[in-house]
C-alpha cells in the first residue's frame, strides 16, 4: 500500500509497449518498446525514466588545468575527493577520487581560481570515455560538469572570499 505521507515525484509516465513488441516478446526480458529510437529527428529522445544527473561536493585534489584539443575545443580537467560516511568507509579508502571535466567556457572561468584543498560542488552528468593505449583499450568514468561552485576556500590558499 502506498505511503500517504510520501512526496509525489514528477517522474515521466512509463512508455507503453506497442502491440507488435508485446506480441513478439524480447530477449532476456527487456522491453523492445523501451529501446531508444535510432536515427530519429533531433536525436534528443531518451528511454522513459532514464536520467543522468550528478551532484557531488568534495575537496580539490588536482587543480583545474585547461588543454586545447586538436579540434580546437578547450577541455578543463580537475579531480575532487569525496569523503565517505564513516559507516561506508573501507580499509584504506575513506574517500572517492572523482575526475571532472568540462567543455564549457563558463566552467573554465569559474575554476580558474580554485586551489588544492578548496571545497567545491559540481553538477553534471556521468560519462564513460574510451580510447586505445599501447596496452590495449582503456576507459574512464568522469563527471562532465555543467555548473560548478566553490563552497569554501582552503585556509592555506591565497586570495579572499569564498565565492567564485
Amino acid at each position: 500500500m502506498p505511503d500517504p505521507t510520501a512526496t509525489p515525484t514528477t517522474a515521466p509516465a512509463p512508455a507503453r509497449a506497442s502491440s507488435a513488441a508485446t506480441a513478439t516478446g524480447t530477449a532476456r526480458g527487456k522491453c523492445a518498446a523501451a529501446a531508444p529510437a535510432r536515427g530519429s529527428a533531433g536525436g534528443n529522445e531518451r528511454e522513459s525514466g532514464h536520467r543522468n544527473e550528478v551532484v557531488v561536493a568534495g575537496r580539490i585534489t588536482a587543480e583545474p588545468y585547461v588543454r586545447e584539443l586538436a579540434s580546437g575545443d578547450r577541455l578543463t580537467t580537475w579531480r575532487i575527493s569525496i569523503a565517505r560516511a564513516p559507516a561506508q568507509q573501507r580499509p584504506n579508502q575513506s574517500a572517492d577520487p572523482i575526475t571532472c571535466v568540462s567543455f564549457h567556457k563558463a566552467v573554465e572561468e569559474r575554476t580558474r581560481q580554485w586551489r588544492l584543498g578548496d571545497v567545491v560542488q559540481v553538477s553534471g552528468v556521468l560519462r564513460r570515455r574510451f580510447w586505445r593505449s599501447p596496452k590495449g583499450s582503456a576507459s574512464v568514468v568522469e563527471i562532465e560538469a555543467r555548473t560548478v561552485q566553490r563552497i569554501s576556500r582552503c585556509p592555506d590558499s591565497s586570495g579572499t572570499g569564498s565565492e567564485s
